[in-house]
């Protein structure tokens, strides 16, 4: 189980490398990626509020934290394979700005979503640098695994009638594009989890020791 240290306090905000990851897509051993203690507790607390379920300060249940893991490697392997194809996806910073209005309404308001990144120390320019890997992923995934960016009339309407999606009690057409773009994302997530399941045997994920970069830990 990874282990938080407690979030400094008097406005510090302390930071160290918590997991190193390798991965074929992302450059190999020679260009190991890491996320840092407030990287993960950040997408960790993103993790359980989707699933309804606010945690304490300095709370981060394993499964929340494993989750966010798996979920950002795979998100940074499919951005990786979108960046290798040597183009952006179109109109890169509206989409990305638009995956943030989207993953507030899923948190429950833009509220939510800045007072998770204030706990956890997370400053704007970092999330958006998330949030572009997640559009690459989607792009990605659209032209190189399967169509998820077309969404049909009946399939946005099996949705809203169906789906358990952050804009129910509201009009179909007050929320169309909203409701898009959340199904959208719903694809992806469920793609990201179909091909990390594939690619299981080309990733390593090593916990690495606190004041040791060099060092490691369990891999996974």
């Amino acid at each position: 189980m990874l282990a938080f240290a407690p979030r400094a306090t008097a406005g510090v905000v302390a930071d160290r490398v918590v997991v190193r990851y390798v991965t074929p897509e992302t450059g190999g051993a020679a260009r190991p990626r890491f996320f840092t203690e407030r990287e993960l507790a950040f997408f960790a607390r993103v993790e359980a509020l989707l699933e309804q379920t606010p945690l304490e300060p300095n709370e981060y249940p394993e499964r929340y934290v494993r989750s966010a893991i798996d979920r950002l490697v795979a998100r940074s392997m499919l951005a990786s394979l979108m960046i290798q194809r040597g183009v952006e996806p179109p109109e890169l910073p509206r989409l990305t700005l638009e995956a943030r209005a989207e993953l507030e309404a899923r948190l429950g308001g833009a509220h939510v979503l800045a007072d998770t990144m204030k706990k956890e120390g997370i400053e704007d320019e970092e999330l958006l640098s998330f949030l572009r890997d997640e559009v690459r992923a989607i792009y990605y995934v659209d032209r190189a695994i399967a169509p998820i960016l077309a969404v049909t009339e009946d399939s946005l309407r099996e949705a809203y009638r169906s789906a358990l999606h952050p804009f129910r009690g509201a009009k179909f057409d007050d929320v169309r594009g909203k409701l898009r773009r959340w199904l959208v994302t719903e694809r992806l997530r469920a793609a990201e989890l179909e091909f990390l399941q594939g690619a299981r045997a080309r990733i390593k994920i090593t916990t690495v020791r606190a004041a040791d970069l060099g060092g490691s830990g369990p891999e996974r």
